[in-house]
C-alpha cells in the first residue's frame, strides 16, 4: 500500500519543508478507506487525520529517510546481530531507537506505548514489534486518529475542550498530549497547526475524501 501518491515532479525523498504544499499530497483509494475507518473508530474527522499525515509527509528530510532505513535494516537482522545493531545505532544518533519518529505517522515508539497504556490501541510488548507497528503504512491513519483522540480526551478530562479545534490538535500532534506548557485554559495553535487545520478545511471543501468504497474489504 502506498500511503500517498504525489505528482510526478515530486519524490517522497526529495520533499522539503518549503517546496511542497499540503494539497499536493494525494491519497490513494486504499488509504482513503483506512482514513474513514480510523475516523469512524476514534470519532476524529478523516480530513484532519489526512492533513496530519500530509504535514508529516512533506516535512520528511534526508535524515528521516536514513533513520527509517536503518531501523528497517535492523529489523531484518538475525536476533544475535540485532542487539549490537541497536546499540550502535543509538550510539551514532546519540539517542535510543524508542525516541525516533518513524513511519508515515512519524510516531515515536514511546508515544505508541503511551497510547497502548491509555487503552486506545493494542500495542505489543516487545520493542521490535512496536517498531514494526509504527513502520506499518497500513496502520498510519489509525495511529494518527488514536493520538488525536487521546489528546482531545486528555484535555477534556481537565475541562478544556479541543476536539473541535483542529488547529490545536494539529499543533499538539507533534508535541505530545499536553504540549510544552501542559493543559491550560487557552491553548494556542502554532503556524504548523494552523496549516494543518486549513488543509483539513480544503480537503473537506473539495470533497477529496468524500467517496467511500461500497465494499471496503475490496479496497484494502
Amino acid at each position: 500500500m502506498t500511503l500517498v501518491t504525489v505528482p510526478t515532479q515530486f519524490s517522497p525523498r526529495s520533499f522539503t519543508r518549503s517546496s511542497v504544499h499540503l494539497h499536493q499530497v494525494l491519497f490513494d483509494w486504499p488509504t482513503r478507506t483506512r482514513l474513514h475507518a480510523a475516523a469512524d473508530e476514534f470519532g476524529t474527522p478523516a480530513e484532519l487525520i489526512a492533513s496530519v499525515l500530509a504535514d508529516e509527509q512533506v516535512r520528511l528530510d534526508a535524515w528521516d529517510t536514513i533513520q527509517e532505513l536503518t531501523v528497517r535494516f535492523g529489523l531484518r537482522l538475525p536476533k544475535r546481530l540485532a542487539a549490537g545493531w541497536w546499540r550502535l545505532l543509538g550510539w551514532i544518533c546519540g539517542r535510543p531507537v524508542d525516541s525516533f519518529s518513524l513511519g508515515r505517522a512519524q510516531m515515536k515508539p514511546s508515544t505508541l506505548r503511551q497510547l497502548g497504556t491509555l487503552g486506545y490501541l493494542d500495542v505489543p510488548a516487545m520493542p521490535e514489534a512496536q517498531w514494526r507497528m509504527v513502520l506499518d503504512d497500513s496502520l498510519a491513519a489509525r495511529l494518527v486518529a488514536a493520538c488525536l483522540r487521546a489528546t482531545a480526551d486528555h484535555w477534556a478530562a481537565e475541562g478544556v475542550m479541543i476536539l473541535n479545534r483542529p488547529e490545536v490538535l494539529g499543533t499538539l500532534y507533534s508535541l505530545g498530549l499536553t504540549g510544552a506548557n501542559g493543559v491550560h485554559r487557552y491553548p494556542a495553535a502554532s503556524a504548523r497547526g494552523e496549516g494543518i487545520a486549513r488543509h483539513a478545511t480544503w480537503l473537506r471543501a473539495h470533497r477529496v475524501l468524500s467517496d467511500r468504497p461500497e465494499h471496503p474489504q475490496l479496497a484494502s
